[in-house]
């Protein structure tokens, strides 16, 4: 096993090499203004479902319970990169999500309606961090090539223009599909393809161990750990990881591009 030393050195040395740096979206560079089952009441009631007499251990479980189902349901029907990013697609997990819960006969245009306020609600769930646009457009300066890429249904690009940061990004790739999302390195691998720029060259930031740093390190690519939201997470760092507090501190590792 190398040395502490050791692997500073490497990293260090790695980080010369770098010319792109990728990054995770969901709090990495961005925060939430709610919690995932204050949004699934809250959708539900738009469409006239109360899950008050529900505990939130009860939704959250069966939450799991859907997301492994609708995983199955996409590798057995062989689906597109980008299944999922149409109401339509949601369908059946939704119905499946409510018949867990014991409610049932719930129509397709009902589960539609409170589908489509669920996208509603998530277009000002997630809000930009505060020091994301100032890193983002320094590291830019700084020569490197910036990217995102994200295991989401949807298309982020709107969300990336509102926030004022789609300018500095030269690829966007998105999906929440298995065997293509993270931790799956499909998404960099594209990614780096995309901007002309060997993955080894290439840095990856997130704050997922499971999702981004396992893609990461699949990918070739040097994986670069945020802390913010889960603190935690730097005691079970695979080696070689770099950690950072705030995406600010990005500024302290990446110097410029050679």
């Amino acid at each position: 096993m190398m040395s502490c030393l050791s692997v500073m050195q490497a990293s260090s040395l790695r980080l010369k090499h770098i010319k792109a740096i990728l990054f995770d979206q969901h709090l990495t560079i961005t925060d939430v203004t709610d919690d995932i089952l204050s949004m699934t009441r809250k959708a539900a009631h738009s469409g006239g479902i109360s899950l008050e007499g529900f505990s939130d251990e009860e939704i959250s479980s069966t939450l799991q319970s859907v997301n492994e189902w609708f995983s199955l349901f996409q590798i057995e029907h062989d689906v597109d990169i980008f299944y999922g990013s149409e109401v339509e697609h949601w369908i059946e997990a939704n119905r499946v999500m409510f018949e867990q819960l014991g409610i049932r006969d719930l129509s397709d245009e009902h589960l539609i309606s409170i589908e489509r306020n669920w996208r509603e609600r998530l277009k000002s769930w997630e809000v930009l961090r505060s020091d994301a646009e100032v890193t983002l457009s320094e590291l830019r300066k700084r020569g490197y090539k910036l990217g995102i890429c994200t295991r989401r249904p949807d298309d982020p690009t709107n969300q990336l223009r509102e926030w004022g940061i789609y300018e500095m990004l030269s690829t966007i790739q998105w999906t929440s599909v298995p065997g293509y999302s993270k931790p799956y390195p499909y998404t960099l691998i594209l990614a780096a393809n995309e901007i002309r720029v060997n993955p080894i060259r290439c840095a990856y930031v997130g704050n997922s161990i499971e999702a981004d740093i396992i893609a990461a390190q699949r990918a070739g690519m040097l994986p670069v750990l945020t802390t913010w939201s889960k603190p935690e997470a730097v005691e079970n760092a695979p080696e070689g990881t770099l950690v950072v507090g705030e995406l600010s501190e990005l500024l302290d590792l990446f110097p410029g591009c050679s």
